[in-house]
C-alpha cells in the first residue's frame, strides 16, 4: 500500500494530480482545508488530499496479457466486496464500474454459494403463492361484490331508503356496467339511494322503457319527489301573526336569506313585517339588517336578551309577520347552541328554521342538524345551491332528516334568488344539469 498526500487549491485539480501520480486505482482516504505559508493562520487555504493505492494493482495497461491479470484481480476484488468490503475507484465511469462489477459465468458460479441460490429459490416460491393470494382474495371480492348487488336488486318494489347515515362513497365495482347506478350517483345522490330508486325502476318499468333515457329520467324525477317533503309557510289568509326565526350554522347566509322571505312577503301581501336581530357577535350582521329593512322601510330590532325579545315580540304584536335573525353557531359549540334555545323559548310560538348550506360536505351537514335539533326545529332551507355542480345532497339529507323543505336559494339576489318549491321542483333541480349560477 502507497500512501501520498496532495496539496491543491480545489477538489477537482487535486483529483487530477491522485489520478496522474497514483494512477486510476487510487482511493481517496480523507481531505482536509489547510493554511500554509509563512503568515500561518492569514495563509491561503490549500486543500489536502489524502491518498493511497494497493501496489499489488498495476496500472491500465493497453498489453492484453496485462488487462487478463486486471481482470483475475477485479475478479478477487469483487469477491472481497461480497463480504461487505466496497471501494471507490477514482477516475472510473460509471459503465467501467457495471462491467466490472458483472464477473465471467464460470466465476460467478465460483462466488455464489449454494446457500444464496436456496435462498432465491425459496423467495420465489414465496412470492408465487403470495401472487395466487392475491388473485383468490380479488376473485373473492368481486364475488361478494355481485353477490350484495343481486340481492338488493331483488327487493320489493317499495321505494323506501332507510333512514340511516349513509356513506356517499360508490363503490366502482358494484356500479360497474349499470347505467341507471351511474345516473344517480353522478347527480349526487349516494350510493344506498341510487339503489334503492334504480331496484324500484327495474321493478316498475319494462326493458324497453329502460332504455329511453328521456323515460328513465322522467321516472327518476318521479320517484325522488315520492321522497321529498315541502312545508313552505303559508301566508294566505293568515289569522294569527306568523314568527319565524333563521338558525344555523355560520356562514350559510341566514341574513340574506331573511331579507329574500321580507322582501318577497312585501311584494306579495303587505308591508306588515318586523325584522328583529339577536345577532349581536357581529356588527356586521347588525348592520347588514338595518340596511335591507331600511331599503324596506321595515321596523328593525336588536336584542340581547331573552326579556328583550319578548318585549320585542310584544311591541310588535301588530305585524303580520315577524323575522328573527339569529347568531351563526358552530355544530360543535354545545353551550352557544343552548343560549340560543333560551331566545327561542317555545312559549313565543316561534317557527325555527334551519338554514343550510348545500356546498356543505353530507357528513357536517347530518352533524349540524342532529345538534340544532335540540332548538326543536320545524323546516330545512338550504342556501347557496348555485355553488354546487349536483344537488344530489337535498335528496341524501331529506331522507334522514323528518323536517320538511321550507325554501331554497340560488344566489345573492334579493328576492329573485328564493325558490317556490315543490316536491316536484325539487326532483327536477337534482335533476338537471347545473352549469354556473341557477335563476328561474
Amino acid at each position: 500500500m502507497q500512501v501520498r498526500v496532495f496539496e491543491s487549491t480545489d477538489m477537482a485539480s487535486g483529483l487530477k494530480m491522485v489520478k496522474k501520480e497514483l494512477g486510476p486505482n487510487a482511493l481517496i482516504l480523507s481531505t482536509r482545508t489547510i493554511k500554509n505559508g509563512k503568515l500561518g493562520l492569514l495563509g491561503k487555504p490549500v486543500l489536502e488530499i489524502t491518498a493511497a493505492v494497493d501496489n499489488s494493482i498495476p496500472p491500465k495497461d493497453s498489453n492484453p496479457a496485462s488487462l487478463q491479470n486486471k481482470h483475475v484481480l477485479y475478479s478477487d476484488n469483487r469477491t472481497t466486496s461480497a463480504q461487505g468490503n466496497f471501494s471507490c475507484v477514482v477516475g472510473d465511469s460509471i459503465d467501467s464500474g457495471i462491467r466490472s462489477n458483472t464477473p465471467a459465468p464460470a466465476q460467478a458460479r465460483q462466488m455464489v454459494p449454494e446457500a444464496a441460490v436456496e435462498a432465491k429459490q425459496n423467495l420465489q416460491s414465496e412470492v408465487n403463492e403470495l401472487k395466487d393470494l392475491v388473485k383468490n382474495l380479488a376473485g373473492q371480492i368481486s364475488q361478494i361484490s355481485s353477490n350484495n348487488v343481486e340481492t338488493q336488486t331483488t327487493q320489493s318494489p317499495s321505494l323506501r331508503v332507510p333512514d340511516t347515515h349513509i356513506s356517499s362513497r360508490a363503490n366502482s365495482a358494484a356500479i360497474q356496467g349499470d347505467h341507471l347506478l351511474t345516473l344517480l350517483i353522478d347527480h349526487g345522490i349516494n350510493i344506498e339511494t341510487s339503489r334503492t330508486i334504480a331496484s324500484f325502476l327495474r321493478d316498475s318499468l319494462t326493458e324497453q322503457e329502460l332504455c329511453d333515457s328521456t323515460f328513465v329520467t322522467g321516472a327518476i324525477i318521479e320517484s325522488i319527489q315520492n321522497l321529498i317533503e315541502v312545508d313552505p309557510p303559508q301566508f294566505d289568509n293568515q289569522k294569527t301573526q306568523h314568527r319565524i326565526a333563521f338558525v344555523g350554522p355560520t356562514g350559510v347566509g341566514k341574513t340574506t336569506t331573511l331579507a329574500k322571505v321580507a322582501a318577497s312577503y312585501l311584494s306579495n301581501y303587505s308591508n306588515s313585517i318586523a325584522l328583529i336581530t339577536i345577532d349581536t357577535y357581529r356588527i356586521a350582521a347588525v348592520e347588514q339588517l338595518k340596511v335591507y329593512g331600511e331599503i324596506m322601510h321595515l321596523p328593525v330590532d336588536v336584542v340581547i336578551s331573552p326579556d328583550q325579545l319578548e318585549k320585542s315580540l310584544t311591541r310588535h304584536q301588530d305585524k303580520e309577520l315577524i323575522l328573527i335573525d339569529t347568531a351563526g353557531r358552530s355544530p360543535k359549540d354545545s353551550l352557544c347552541i343552548d343560549e340560543l334555545a333560551t331566545f327561542l323559548h317555545p312559549g313565543h310560538n316561534i317557527e325555527k328554521h334551519l338554514v343550510l348550506s348545500a356546498s356543505t360536505r353530507e357528513n357536517e351537514l347530518i352533524s349540524s342538524i342532529e345538534q340544532f335539533e335540540r332548538l326543536g326545529i320545524d323546516h330545512t332551507i338550504f342556501s347557496k345551491v348555485d355553488e354546487c355542480s349536483n344537488l344530489g345532497v337535498l335528496l341524501n339529507i331529506q331522507v334522514q332528516n323528518s323536517n320538511p323543505l321550507s325554501y331554497i336559494t340560488n344566489g345573492q339576489r334579493v328576492p329573485e334568488d328564493l325558490l317556490d318549491i315543490s316536491p316536484r321542483i325539487v326532483a327536477e333541480l337534482i335533476m338537471a344539469q347545473h352549469e354556473g349560477t341557477l335563476h328561474e
